[in-house]
């Protein structure tokens, strides 16, 4: 169905940021791929649209996905395997992700880096209608140092003036975000995650130049100590956060940094996905050492004030594209939030953190048409969000015939 100009009616709404669902149904109209009305207005205004009926459904914004990686597949296991993808079958690959997020159900993501600015290409197909997928915002190449985490895409500086012209060169790619990677990694070999890669003079070199073009930056910190530098060079949002000292992840937890990190209003992006729903439990039904020491690292922040928003990773092993959901629950166990709470970091805290809050992430008139057409209430169960009967984005209507016509094997990529 084309978005020219329809009013859905019967529904019950929840817009994205309050505590509960309505009661009773609130009528949406959506003109040329925006909502332009919700409520008694939605009826007025001119034209006759195409009325749809949907009693018992609820509607709710799309779902965001804060940190993905639309040129890495999950089914491949290291950057070596990555890199010898023949190009024409990594930008299928790119394409299939894309097309299996927006189907289901996110209608927006930031991908947090890749080699050789695809994403970007793929972000100007979407927008001309093209290719199927979500809004996308881009990192482009993350800025690392020599031989660091995520060095193999090429975004390596060490003096002032390499770091200035990496971040030149992602804006002048078209980059929206810049993306710091504060610490070391898992998945590059010879990196510790522990460990910061950057002092706090360069990584404030990193922010100044990006804020000098309007960009905003997004840290990758496992470490302690650089997630520590991360918050005080001026980052905007803090991937993983997840407080690792010698000991592994969540084993150096810092109260004074948790409260600088909340005192400062930082978003953390904890990309829990697939993967740690996965780690919850052991083979007798025990809490994992992982659950415990994340959930814990999870919690401590919840109580200290800080604003989390939903994110996966996707793309490294074993985390697919197209899970988001199953991310969104692991999230609600480890960080023991409510689904409500779960839903406004994946949907309107996310558009806030992202800066795209006038644009998308909740339903009110004047924004994007997205938005799901749920079967049940995901404020009492967030499983229903699995399976959208619509995913509307910018005004495009997907219905599950649509979204039928996806191969199976592209989906899971």
């Amino acid at each position: 169905m084309d978005s020219q100009d329809f009013l859905i009616t019967q529904a019950r709404l929840w817009e994205g940021s309050g505590e509960r669902l309505p009661e009773r149904p609130s009528p949406l109209r959506v003109r040329d791929g925006r909502i332009v009305a919700i409520g008694p207005a939605a009826g007025e205004g001119g034209g006759t649209p195409r009325e749809i009926a949907l009693p018992g459904r609820v509607l709710v914004p799309g779902l965001i996905d804060a940190h993905v990686h639309l040129e890495l597949d999950p089914g491949l296991r290291t950057p070596a395997e990555q890199l010898a993808v023949p190009e024409a079958e990594r930008l299928a690959g790119m394409a299939a992700r894309a097309e299996a997020m927006l189907h289901a159900g996110i209608t927006t993501a930031r991908d947090c880096g890749g080699g050789g600015h695809r994403e970007h290409a793929l972000r100007a197909r979407i927008d001309a209608g093209l290719a199927r997928g979500p809004r996308l915002l881009c990192c482009g190449q993350p800025l690392t140092t020599p031989g660091g985490h995520c060095s193999f895409w090429g975004g390596e500086a060490g003096s002032r003036a390499e770091i200035e012209a990496v971040v030149s060169r992602q804006v002048g790619a078209g980059s929206d975000w810049i993306k710091l990677v504060a610490t070391g990694g898992v998945y590059t070999p010879g990196s510790r995650a522990r460990d910061a890669q950057f002092d706090l003079a360069s990584m404030r070199v990193a922010v100044e130049a990006a804020a000098r073009a309007g960009r905003s930056v997004a840290a990758h910190c496992h470490g302690t100590g650089g997630l520590g530098l991360a918050v005080q060079a001026g980052v905007r949002t803090l991937e993983h956060a997840s407080f690792a000292g010698a000991d592994g992840f969540g084993t150096a937890l810092d109260a004074d940094l948790m409260a600088e990190m909340a005192r400062r209003e930082l978003w953390v992006s904890p990309t829990v996905n697939a993967g740690w729903g996965r780690r919850i439990e052991d083979e007798r039904g025990e809490p994992t050492d992982f659950f415990r020491r994340m959930a814990g690292c999870l919690r401590r922040q919840r109580d200290h004030g800080i604003r989390f928003i939903a994110s996966t990773d996707a793309g490294i092993p074993g985390v697919a594209h197209a899970d988001l959901v199953d991310g969104l629950l692991a999230f609600a166990r480890y960080a023991d939030l409510r689904p409500v709470d779960v839903l406004r970091a994946a949907t309107s805290e996310a558009a806030r953190a992202l800066r795209i809050d006038d644009e998308t992430g909740r339903l009110s008139p004047g924004l994007s048409a997205d938005l799901l057409v749920l079967a049940g209430n995901p404020l009492e169960d967030l499983a229903v969000l699995r399976d959208p009967e619509v995913v509307v984005f910018r005004g495009q209507w997907l219905d599950r015939a649509a979204r039928g016509a996806l191969a199976v094997g592209g989906a899971g990529r």
